[in-house]
């Protein structure tokens, strides 16, 4: 499965690079993130419940940081296993780019799935890591101008969801 995406975040690369490798700051702004703990240098461990099709997966995994270039990226790689329900692999390459008095960031990610979540429909997968994705993003992005979340589409505006 391939997701990409970008975001112009109204905030200096640094200030960005600095938010995206600090754990507690990152650990609030993951859906189902139960705990989150560790470092660029040592790698990251985490455990994250998420439901999924109607199923619900607890996920306990690792990601660690190579190509680090502070403020403009790095590449991550992790996995992580819900038991005989699921597993996962995958790898994320990560950009941040000055843009006017912001930074433009990118990402690329690849993941495998195994088990129960691998026999849900290809498409419904994506769907959710998608949304998973597009939902960090725009809470981090939020966390870091110090700012509300922007809801997604009009009914999500209306309603005030905090789906996004």
């Amino acid at each position: 499965m391939q997701i990409t995406g970008e975001k112009t975040v109204a905030t200096a690369p640094e200030a960005v690079w600095a938010a995206l490798i600090d754990p507690e700051f990152l650990k609030a702004l993951i859906p189902g993130c139960e705990s989150m703990t560790g470092s660029p240098e040592t790698g990251y461990d985490i455990t994250v419940a998420r439901q999924v099709g109607g199923m619900t997966a607890r996920l306990t995994g690792f990601f660690d940081l190579s190509e680090v270039e502070p403020g403009r990226g790095c590449v991550l790689s992790g996995g992580g296993s819900g038991g005989g329900a699921s597993h996962a692999k995958g790898r994320a390459r990560i950009r941040l780019v000055p843009e006017g008095e912001g930074t433009r960031l990118s990402w690329e990610i690849a993941a495998e799935l195994g088990g129960k979540l691998a026999n849900l429909p290809g498409f419904v997968v994506k769907l959710a890591a998608q949304k998973v994705a597009d939902g960090f993003v725009e809470r981090f992005a939020a966390a870091i101008e110090k700012r509300p979340v922007q809801r997604k589409g009009w009914l999500g505006r209306i309603v005030g969801s905090k789906d996004a």
